[in-house]
């Protein structure tokens, strides 16, 4: 079961073929390591010879790039996540689920669903971190030790912020602009300042992060790293709507 893509990028649920996504309960969840961080996810990606990858499935759902896809075909999909996230989520026992910070609603209705099928005393909080503004990522960048293995990665990195460095600083930093060989040098997260209260509470408790895409992995490793410097918790763990690219 996948999804297909017509001419006018519309998206429709199949059950006929396994194409760009995997939605089938046999192939589902799948689980992967970001060095320390385990990562679930509910369908997998696949590799397409026409190029496609699964993206269009979440360009839709967020009404991005000219794809779209309607109620009735978004409902065709929820019977194999309500059932892979209850095989998932049996045998967890999360205390508090957050999400990435996102522009659009897919994550925060995705962890909703996820909440519902956890135990009665699972939090869903949704305000914890912020996307960094393009001057707090140039100044990290700034910060980069120029190594010879890299450093014409970091100084191209740089130069290509400085437009938007000087039209709009503040402006929240996009992932989407970065291509995926150089996200490694990019913590595009930090904690609101305003919600350390609401994380001190959590020291100790387990925590499930929440994506909508795994593709390199740094906003969950962002998010990841930021708890552990302040020793919120060693039971942290992830899931994404989609995984990374796979096979069939």
């Amino acid at each position: 079961m996948g999804i297909l893509v017509n001419d006018n990028k519309v998206v429709t649920f199949t059950s006929e073929t396994e194409q760009l996504v995997n939605t089938s309960l046999d192939a589902n969840p799948n689980h992967h390591k970001l060095n320390d961080l385990i990562v679930h996810s509910v369908f997998k990606r696949l590799y397409s010879r026409q190029g496609g990858d699964g993206n269009p499935l979440i360009y839709a759902l967020k009404g991005q790039k000219g794809f779209s896809i309607s109620l009735k075909e978004c409902g065709k999909f929820n019977p194999n996540i309500s059932k892979i996230l209850h095989n998932l989520m049996h045998e967890k026992d999360y205390e508090v689920i957050l999400t990435m910070p996102s522009s659009h609603k897919v994550v925060e209705r995705f962890a909703k669903k996820i909440n519902r099928i956890t135990t009665n005393h699972c939090i869903l909080i949704n305000d914890i971190f912020s996307k960094k503004t393009i001057r707090e990522v140039y100044a990290d960048l700034q910060d980069l030790p120029l190594t010879p293995k890299y450093k014409k990665d970091i100084i191209a990195l740089r130069r290509s912020l400085e437009r938007d460095l000087t039209n709009n600083p503040n402006k929240a930093f996009s992932m989407k602009e970065v291509a995926t060989k150089d996200r490694m040098f990019i913590r595009p997260l930090k904690i609101d300042p305003t919600q350390i209260k609401k994380v001190t509470e959590m020291k100790g408790k387990s925590i499930l992060l929440v994506d909508d895409l795994l593709a390199s992995g740094t906003t969950l490793t962002s998010a990841y790293n930021l708890l552990k410097e302040m020793e919120v918790s060693e039971q942290i763990e992830a899931i994404c709507l989609l995984g990374k690219l796979g096979n069939k």
